[in-house]
Parts: C-alpha cells; sequence; structure tokens
C-alpha cells in the first residue's frame, strides 16, 4: 500500500483539529460543547455553543486544565475516568432529597432520536401578553441561580412558558424557588399579574427533568415555606 507523503499526512491531521469542537469544563462538574475556545469580554468568559447560543460566563468558575484535556480526548471520557477513579470503581449513591422525600434520579443515557417528552408548540396569541420587561426580568433571575441556557416566551396576559437545561437536582430546585418568588411579587412590574407559569427542564443532551405548571397559589405555598420545595418536586412534577 502506498504512504501518504509526510506533509499532506500532518496538512490533514491539522484540518481535522480545526473544525473539532472545543469542551469547556466547569469547576461544579458542567460540561459545554462550544464551536471554539471562550474570549474574555468585558469580564466574561464568552462562547457560542454548537446549537448557536452565546454565554458568558465567570472565568473563575472554568476548570481550564480539564477543558483542555477533555477537547484533546473529544469530550467526557477524561470526566468518566475521573468519576469512577473518585468511586473506586464503585456505583455511586443515588441521591436523596432531606430525609423524607425521594427525588427521582435524572436520566444520564443517551437520549432517544424523537423526544415524546419535549414541550409542545406553543398556540398562537391573538391577544396582549405579558411585557418585554417582565420576561427579561424571569431570564436573569434564570442566571442569577445559575442557569444560563434558557428560553422564556410569553404565552398570554398573565401566563409564560420557561425551557431551561438543568443537569442536576439543585438546578431544578433553584427553577422552582426563583419562579415561585417572582410569581409571587408579579416580577416587581406594576400592573402585571401573573397566574400560570409553565416550566419545562431538560438536561443538555435533551434527557426530560420535570415539566411543572406552577400557578399562584403553588407559587404562595413554596415562597411562604408552607411546602418544601422536595415536596413540590413529588406533589407536582409532570412527566
Amino acid at each position: 500500500m502506498r504512504k501518504l507523503p509526510l506533509t499532506f499526512a500532518a496538512a490533514l491531521l491539522l484540518s481535522t483539529q480545526a473544525f473539532a469542537a472545543y469542551y469547556i469544563v466547569l469547576k461544579d462538574g458542567t460540561q459545554y460543547k462550544a464551536k471554539q475556545k471562550w474570549t474574555i469580554v468585558n469580564g466574561k468568559a464568552t462562547f457560542q455553543t454548537e446549537g448557536g447560543q452565546t454565554l458568558q460566563l465567570d472565568p473563575a468558575s472554568i476548570d481550564v486544565a480539564k477543558s483542555e484535556e477533555a477537547t484533546r480526548l473529544g469530550g467526557g471520557s477524561v470526566l468518566g475516568q475521573e468519576q469512577l477513579q473518585q468511586t473506586g470503581g464503585t456505583k455511586p449513591q443515588q441521591s436523596t432529597l432531606g430525609n423524607a422525600f425521594k427525588l427521582r434520579k435524572l436520566p444520564t443515557e443517551q437520549a432517544p432520536a424523537t423526544n415524546p417528552n419535549a414541550p409542545p408548540p406553543i398556540a398562537p396569541v391573538s391577544g396582549p401578553v405579558l411585557s418585554n420587561e417582565v420576561i427579561q426580568k424571569f431570564e436573569q433571575a434564570f442566571e442569577n441561580v445559575g442557569i444560563y441556557e434558557h428560553k422564556v416566551t410569553p404565552t398570554g396576559a398573565h401566563t409564560f412558558r420557561a425551557e431551561l437545561v438543568t443537569d442536576n437536582e439543585e438546578k431544578v430546585f433553584n427553577v422552582l424557588t426563583a419562579s415561585a418568588f417572582l410569581i409571587m411579587h408579579d416580577a416587581g412590574v406594576p400592573g402585571t399579574k401573573i397566574d400560570m407559569a409553565e416550566l419545562f427542564m431538560k438536561t443538555t443532551i435533551g434527557v426530560t427533568a420535570g415539566r411543572f405548571q406552577m400557578t399562584h397559589a403553588d407559587a404562595e405555598m413554596l415562597d411562604s415555606k408552607k411546602m418544601t420545595r422536595e415536596e413540590y418536586f413529588v406533589r407536582k412534577v409532570i412527566y
């Protein structure tokens, strides 16, 4: 078999690497697949995901060494090996919520080609809807609790839908508590009344992490601590 010239083989290798994705690994274990390495813009690590969404993170939250190694090896293989070493090759304990309630484990297996739990299309809205100011308040609240991949859409004069990426239990709970607080206070926007929020949560690989229809009464129970967030999840989650 005829061998490729050395210069051609080197060029082929470089061209392959040039189109490879860059994996950004955070210190809390979260991983993003970006089109290229982040750049610092106004003090924030800014990058674009493969899906085309632009994200901004605190540079201090990025594990640079793991990001470089994950990119070199093509993604999560480094993280998977590290987790096995930390657990001694044993199956990790299933997480529990408090002492009385148990949350269903968020699936980590590959998502099916078609997801039956995908949010249904939003019906056309002919009347008034929640203002952009209200929507921005919720977007900012989600980012304040670590949820950077989100889509918030008004569905009526007093309702909205939020689609969010939540990769662990704490992020799911953060969405619930932040939503309850803003609903109870009508997002702090005078003249606004929020009756219900549809919350669709999924992992980065598209597996459902919980769906909720949070009413004003639900928000009052959560915000006043009459119901814990664990109880709310168990009673109200829709799969």
